[in-house]
């Protein structure tokens, strides 16, 4: 795993620091990041909004709890295969609980742990991981530029329009449209890897 030690002006990716559990910020990071992405996954399941809501927050609760073991290791999978194992079978024990009340169903989160070796195949987790993780990232960086960088990077990038045409709707010297493109997109890699470490994907397509 990458800690940033030989970059001195990158940040530990945030996948590093959730293993100290006293880094409350970047808990709080994570929490904001992740429960959302993990409750539309449980909605896209047909689950109820409470029900999604308490799924979530009880993964969140396992991750936390395997994070003190876990050992990021590229070769056995990725984070996001693990964390939609983690939340398969969360839903799935929620479902059973539901459907035989009677009887308590702890949860083996050594188990899930494991099964980070067997890839994810479920498509629908993969587009919500990587949608949300692009739209957190986005939400993140907007404020560090100024609007007329950001409106010719939207304009150019998010919605794919010609960078001639964008710099005269903002009265801009094309360069400049150019220059917006590329810083943005170069800091939205940055913060794409920040939040969700083992996504050089999804970065690569920026």
């Amino acid at each position: 795993m990458k800690n940033g030690a030989s970059e001195l002006n990158t940040p530990p990716s945030l996948l590093l620091r959730i293993r100290d559990q006293q880094d409350v910020e970047a808990w709080q990071t994570f929490a904001a990041v992740y429960a959302p992405m993990i409750y539309g996954y449980c909605r896209h399941r047909s689950m109820q909004e409470a029900d999604a809501a308490d799924v979530a927050q009880e993964v969140l609760s396992r991750v936390a709890w395997s994070m003190r073991n876990f050992e990021y290791r590229p070769d056995r999978g990725r984070f996001l295969d693990w964390l939609g194992t983690v939340a398969r079978n969360e839903i799935a024990r929620f479902q059973r609980r539901a459907s035989r009340p009677d009887r308590g169903l702890g949860g083996d989160a050594e188990k899930d742990l494991d099964e980070f070796q067997s890839p994810d195949q479920d498509s629908a987790w993969v587009d919500q991981f990587q949608s949300h993780l692009l739209e957190s990232s986005l939400d993140r960086i907007r404020p560090q530029f100024d609007p007329s960088t950001w409106q010719a990077f939207e304009r150019v990038w998010l919605t794919d329009r010609p960078a001639l045409e964008v710099a005269r709707e903002l009265g801009l010297p094309i360069e400049k449209v150019y220059v917006a493109k590329s810083r943005v997109l170069k800091r939205l890699r940055e913060e794409v890897l920040l939040l969700g470490e083992d996504m050089p994907q999804l970065a690569a397509h920026m």
